[in-house]
């Protein structure tokens, strides 16, 4: 099955306050990674939750040639790995056991992890350089630590598309890099990646393509030199920026503009 991303005029309402999000059509091609941008209420994890089936939406979302609501949750399970902006954590187990609990998306609760499922764990370990931590209690980890566990227990699912919501917002700057090379590994190795991020200068780094959300309507999608332009973020930021070439990728930098 090809892990395209079709979605056809799809609205999400909020009744409470008659805001929505959409209508909103967009592909996503396979084996990309592509950033979900915009200032704060644009709709972004509206978006994400709607593409992870935990929100209602109007209209279709596909994968392939299958919409999602036709998936059983196992089979859903199989595909589509999400990662939510925050993850509370309620016992606190070790790094391995909380890896291997991702597992069960693949076995099933009341299944029992075997040797190839073992195998896929130490692999996760070692992708998201867990290895030595692999015993360290959740509570001891650091904030960088704790998202490479979290990052590690959905890839064990060994998903075709991967589903990020602000998983780098609380990371100093060497965890955001470090979280945004290991997704784009998983790019690189066949999975469909999107993540909704704030990070601009490091979504247009790692990104294959950019989707820009303002106000609940689609901005632009396109490649990250088309979406991060001056006149476009002013206008959809209200703030004053100046955006840079990268002097050694080309990639657009967003820098503010000082008075």
């Amino acid at each position: 099955m090809s892990a395209k991303i079709i979605i056809n005029d799809i609205i999400c309402r909020y009744k409470s306050t008659g805001w929505q999000l959409g209508p909103i059509s967009i592909n996503f091609n396979a084996a990309k990674l592509t950033g979900i941008i915009g200032p704060n209420g644009s709709g972004k994890s509206t978006f994400i939750s709607a593409l992870a089936r935990k929100l209602d939406f109007e209209g279709e979302i596909k994968i392939g040639k299958k919409s999602i609501e036709k998936f059983s949750s196992e089979k859903w399970a199989n595909i589509v790995a999400y990662l939510p902006q925050r993850i509370p954590v309620q016992f606190d187990f070790s790094v391995e056991q909380t890896v291997a609990f991702g597992r069960f998306a693949k076995t099933g609760l009341m299944g029992f992890l075997e040797e190839a499922d073992y195998s896929v764990i130490e692999k996760c370990l070692k992708q998201t350089d867990l290895i030595d931590l692999r015993n360290r209690m959740l509570s001891e980890l650091s904030g960088g630590e704790l998202q490479r566990t979290h990052l590690a227990s959905v890839l064990v699912q060994e998903p075709q598309i991967l589903l990020l919501d602000e998983p780098t917002s609380s990371l100093d700057i060497h965890h955001q890099i470090e979280f945004y090379g290991l997704v784009r590994e998983c790019v690189d190795s066949g999975i469909t990646a999107i993540i909704v991020t704030h990070e601009l200068t490091l979504a247009s780094h790692f990104c294959d393509e950019l989707v820009l959300l303002s106000g609940g309507k689609l901005m632009e999608h396109n490649v990250p030199e088309k979406v991060i332009r001056e006149d476009l973020i002013r206008e959809v930021y209200g703030e004053k920026v100046c955006v840079l070439a990268h002097p050694e990728t080309g990639r657009p930098m967003v820098v503010p503009e000082i008075d």
